[in-house]
């Protein structure tokens, strides 16, 4: 009889009371492919209860069931300006966070660290928006002006440098000098087109 009470005792408390995790702290950085979340918990998750999934409304929900947070407390440290929104939803079974960003999330997985008690997701965007990050990126550095080309700015401030050594060596006067002249003349004006050819 008493050991009848003892299981159906510890069978109640289990099922209706069961142990649950403490979300202590969030922080949320983004990255070029994606969005890093580091969670620190009080103890561990099983693996199991951490799902995501995208809704069709741009947000990405991370669901951690049976986990709690402590009220009145701070729990997002840092958030990246890229993320667009942020929210923590806690039901009576789990804790939502929702974090919106500029692209959908179309992978992600989970990583448990039990000596830091930490949880990592990392959300990947499309490949698609990555391929279109690089394509704008290439087309920005193609469109910026950078003056002379290295090979053109460097022939011509040898061939300046030559032709005023040259001179220089023949032991006549400067201002007589052509060669010194064209030379000096060369340097001076590679540099000046270099400069003029930037701010355009």
């Amino acid at each position: 009889m008493i050991l009848k009470f003892i299981i159906s005792y510890l069978l109640y408390h289990t099922f209706a009371f069961p142990e649950y995790s403490i979300l202590e702290s969030v922080r949320v950085y983004s990255k070029t492919n994606g969005i890093l979340v580091s969670l620190t918990m009080d103890s561990l998750p099983n693996e199991k209860n951490i799902t995501g999934w995208q809704s069709k409304n741009d947000w990405f929900y991370i669901t951690l069931y049976q986990c709690r947070i402590i009220k009145n407390n701070q729990l997002l440290k840092d958030l990246h300006s890229n993320i667009l929104n942020f929210e923590i939803i806690e039901n009576e079974e789990s804790l939502q966070l929702g974090i919106k960003s500029r692209e959908p999330i179309e992978q992600f997985n989970f990583s448990l660290n039990p000596n830091m008690k930490t949880i990592t997701a990392s959300l990947h965007f499309s490949t698609k928006f990555f391929a279109k990050e690089n394509k704008d990126e290439i087309v920005a550095n193609h469109n910026q002006n950078t003056g002379l080309s290295r090979g053109t700015r460097t022939w011509l401030n040898v061939s300046g440098i030559g032709l005023t050594l040259s001179g220089i060596l023949k032991e006549e006067k400067v201002s007589n000098n052509s060669q010194t002249i064209a030379g000096l003349s060369i340097i001076v004006a590679t540099f000046l087109l270099d400069i003029i050819l930037k701010d355009f």
